[in-house]
């Protein structure tokens, strides 16, 4: 009996030393790869969610269902209508590059900087804006209020300046009226090279006007208030809740591609995630 008992307790002290190893093991991980993994595997989920959101909000707009404004009632889902855009009592925006009255519009300024061993467009400002607008089709208008809406609208504006160059009249005015835009141009271009700041901006802006052909996906709502000519629907909310100036299968290509960007940026983060968080993965096991 002494004999058993003293062979079954001669395993226990090596079990007890290979427990203690553990901490010892996930100890000696530098703590620097660990925590660059950490982030990169939260980013890379982060953009993995958004690039799906895209794709999924492509399929919704693709299969929308196409609606007459004069059959709408109020309660349709996921609906699609197309027709004219037109103002609602003459309100519209001006247009950021040239003050041209709009329905929705997208504007973005770049400018190019530097980035390691080559150049990257980076954003500097931008926005969006839109009224409430009517949609015109078969001689029935439908209200959408836009501001909660996803802008899928063509580039109708793209002027680049670089450096000792006068910006074009119509550029000219939003630099002086918005402060966070001033004049570029401390640098210089000298073929190939920069000297001195970075001096190429871009101005880009996409506007839907009246009369240009809209597609619009979303809900419908009761809106009592509708004057003569307009259905009591309107559509200010979904999802999703895209304005379009292209077709709908165009406009779902669009919104692909737009997801395609944070879809690569996650694969990216995930790998340097697998690859910085593999050591101490081993260690814990």
């Amino acid at each position: 009996m002494c004999a058993l008992h003293a062979a079954a307790a001669t395993p226990v002290p090596a079990a007890v030393d290979s427990l203690d190893s553990v901490p010892t093991a996930v100890g000696a991980v530098d703590p620097v790869p660990t925590a660059i993994g950490a982030v990169a595997l939260v980013l890379g989920l982060v953009f993995l969610a958004r690039g799906a959101s895209g794709a999924r909000d492509a399929a919704r707009v693709f299969r929308a269902t196409p609606t007459d404004p004069a059959g709408l009632d109020g309660a349709e889902r996921e609906m699609r209508v197309t027709g004219r855009a037109a103002a609602v009592d003459d309100e519209t925006l001006p247009a950021p590059f040239g003050g041209d009255p709009c329905l929705c519009v997208e504007y973005d300024v770049s400018e190019l900087r530097s980035q390691g061993k080559g150049q990257s467009w980076v954003t500097i400002d931008g926005g969006e804006a839109g009224v409430p607008f009517r949609v015109d089709a078969g001689g029935t208008g439908v209200r959408v209020d836009p501001a909660a809406a996803t802008f899928s609208l063509d580039v109708d504006e793209k002027v680049e300046v670089d450096a000792g160059e006068e910006p074009p009249e119509r550029v000219r005015g939003f630099i002086e009226a918005v402060d966070g835009v001033d004049d570029t141009e401390t640098g210089y271009e000298v073929g190939p090279l920069t000297i001195g700041d970075d001096p190429r901006r871009r101005y880009v802006q996409r506007t839907l006007r009246p009369g240009d052909e809209v597609t619009v996906v979303g809900d419908a709502a009761a809106f009592p208030d509708a004057p003569v000519g307009e259905v009591k629907s309107r559509v200010a909310d979904g999802a999703p809740f895209v304005v379009s100036d292209a077709t709908a299968r165009r406009t779902a290509i669009r919104l692909v591609g737009a997801s395609a960007v944070p879809v690569v940026l996650g694969a990216v983060a995930l790998a340097v995630a697998g690859a910085t968080l593999a050591p101490l993965l081993a260690a814990a096991v």
